[in-house]
């Protein structure tokens, strides 16, 4: 929940009206059947598989925790957490719901609102694409449609559009409604001749809007149906649209072509713009997101848009589509936010089972686990669906290789196993692929399965990847990180989670706990500085909310952990007695340190005969010893 990738931050204020304004148990009941169970309301966990309710929800308290699985926090952290959210991203659709308006954040990064002008370009083009379909107009791309069996429902849902035979038939739309040119251009809904005339990017096409996570249009892919004409020159672009020949005029009379040699490819994809880049996007996923198996998260990974309007259309909704590019390490990081196991499902051809290859080596190297199915010789998902049926599919999908499995048959397909060339050619392809693999004991049992394949003693395999590994500058081991540069990941000491949250929650507690300790007495980074943080609220008079202080724990775990403890802390407990034995815990816990310090200084002291240094160790030990006894009688 951290607000630092966002570039600023928001003041506190801003996110506690927010989060005041918004109602946990109104957000979660949006996405799960709460029920009533006490004081609490209680459901089946969302991150992870259950049968028996363990989710609970407290409105007193504005927040949740999982019993179960351990997840937790408040309106914000379920937002981030079940829909994929940067914190920006959900204060931004918690402050839309409850009509807030956020003050304009100023970063380095501002750009002045022409990101959002983009994004509402996008979206009227989206718009006068949907009506064109829907119309008379339209009827060529209808009809491929009909053809492709796409049905209407998801025309609509997708707001699949036409973009006519004209060379400025969006321009003068959208100019007319006070869209300025140079706006449109870096939209790339419009090109700029040589000549400085503009027209339309897209002529005679299919048009898919390309939405991002938040569902807003930021690009277009479109599939050719009428045969444009190339790019006009200075008579053609002045040209009146009735004048016979024009590309308008055939408009008119309805003569229509479908794709030829001569019409430019048969998929256009926007080019890259400020808010759309096709190596950071998937089309479909801002739906394919709401689809994922919780207790087994994977995904089906297609080449097309076709390949994927007919998936979501035969209930396979957890699919995504590559825009007209090859899969990329930004596709795999993206891919990453939602699940574990990629399904790789590409055409049944050669240039399919390239393209799945290439795919297996780049999600391995980002860590996923990838399974590959292998459609029948000249059939794409589309035909498969549409030949077969859903259950053939669910079959193959169940079915399918893990990439051992695929890589190896395409292997032995390509390669002859009894010669020894050939041998060492599939065994050297496999290698490479190994190096991609992360996981040791999944590595393991893939060396098994090649000897037995190949029937090459599983020694030697080893010995010869060991010389590929070294060769490629690869090594399986990771380097030990020093103390100084590992990252934390000891965990919080409870005493020290609950001091906290007894201080966020009972403000005369957070005045006793800042008269008896310091920054310095919590081990923890983290805990210092919410100590901090909770001592300037305390000066202040102000009581710290639950989201003030949520927002400042950059680490997940840390976070959950706090939720944890102010899920399960009665209110009726004997607090302040618990307030107590947790300043002396972390008094004892500073000074039990401290003492380690002094015994290693003195150690090194004797053996360099530093008389000063042993008697000024020694002094302050003593001292120390006499307080750590008086801390543990309670004196």
């Amino acid at each position: 929940m951290e607000q630092k990738s966002s570039g600023t931050r928001y003041e506190d204020h801003i996110v506690e009206q927010v989060s005041a304004a918004n109602d946990i148990v109104e957000i979660i009941s949006q996405y799960l059947p709460l029920k009533r169970s006490g004081r609490n309301l209680k459901a089946c966990c969302p991150f992870h598989g259950e049968k028996t309710p363990s989710f609970m929800v407290q409105p007193e308290k504005q927040m949740f925790h999982c019993f179960g699985c351990g997840a937790g926090g408040d309106v914000f952290s379920f937002l981030m957490r079940h829909e994929n959210m940067s914190f920006p991203e959900a204060l931004k659709s918690l402050a839309e719901r409850a009509h807030i308006t956020l003050p304009e954040r100023h970063s380095r990064r501002d750009d002045g609102g022409q990101k959002e002008k983009l994004y509402e370009a996008c979206r009227a083009a989206a718009d006068f694409y949907h009506e064109l379909l829907l119309k008379e107009a339209g009827a060529p791309a209808r009809e491929y449609l009909a053809r492709r069996k796409i049905s209407e429902e998801i025309l609509r849902e997708f707001k699949l559009g036409w973009a006519p035979m004209e060379w400025r038939a969006l321009l003068d739309h959208l100019v007319r409604k006070k869209y300025p040119e140079a706006l449109l251009k870096q939209a790339a809904l419009i090109q700029q001749s040589p000549k400085g005339n503009y027209y339309d990017t897209f002529r005679g096409r299919l048009m898919f809007p390309i939405l991002n996570l938040q569902n807003k249009a930021i690009a277009f892919g479109g599939r050719l149906i009428a045969d444009p004409e190339g790019p006009p020159g200075e008579q053609d672009e002045a040209r009146p649209s009735s004048q016979a020949g024009s590309p308008c005029s055939r408009h008119a009379r309805g003569n229509w072509m479908f794709p030829s040699s001569q019409g430019g490819p048969k998929y256009l994809n926007s080019p890259e713009t400020p808010i759309f880049s096709k190596r950071r996007e998937l089309f479909g996923l801002n739906l394919a997101k709401k689809h994922i198996d919780r207790e087994w998260p994977s995904m089906i990974l297609v080449e097309g848009y076709m390949d994927f309007l007919a998936l979501y259309q035969h209930g396979f909704k957890h699919a995504v589509a590559t825009l007209g590019t090859a899969l990329s390490e930004d596709h795999v990081r993206l891919m990453r936010r939602f699940v574990e196991e990629v399904v790789v499902v590409y055409d049944g051809d050669k240039a399919g089972e390239a393209a799945a290859l290439r795919g297996l080596e780049i999600l391995l190297e980002g860590g996923m686990q990838v399974k590959l199915v292998s459609l029948p010789k000249g059939e794409d998902p589309d035909d498969f669906l549409n030949k077969r049926g859903n259950d053939a599919f669910a079959v193959l999908l169940k079915n399918a290789d893990d990439f051992f499995d695929y890589k190896l048959k395409a292997l032995l397909a390509r390669y002859p196993r009894p010669d020894a060339l050939g041998l060492s050619k599939i065994s050297r392809e496999m290698f490479e692929t190994f190096l991609k693999v992360k996981n040791a004991v999944m590595l393991a049992e893939y060396f098994k399965r090649l000897s037995r394949a190949l029937q090459v003693d599983e020694n030697s395999l080893r010995m010869e990847f060991s010389h590929l590994n070294k060769k490629s500058g690869t090594s399986r081991e990771r380097p030990k990180e020093s103390a100084a540069s590992a990252p934390e990941t000891a965990k919080p000491a409870p005493e020290e989670l609950l001091l906290l949250v007894l201080m966020a929650e009972v403000p005369p507690f957070c005045d006793r706990a800042c008269e008896e300790l310091e920054n310095d007495d919590f081990k923890m980074p983290i805990s210092r500085q919410l100590f901090e943080y909770l001592r300037q609220m305390s000066d202040q008079g102000k009581k710290c909310s639950l989201s003030g202080l949520l927002v400042r724990i950059p680490d997940p775990q840390y976070r959950e952990q706090l939720v944890a403890v102010m899920a399960t802390l009665d209110e009726t407990a004997e607090r302040e007695t618990i307030l107590m034995d947790c300043i002396a815990k972390i008094k004892q816990c500073r000074v039990t340190g401290r003492l380690e310090e002094l015994r290693q200084r003195i150690l090194k002291a004797e053996t360099g005969r530093d008389e000063a240094m042993i008697r000024a160790a020694t002094q302050e030990y003593q001292e120390l010893l006499k307080r750590s006894r008086a801390l543990k009688k309670g004196e």
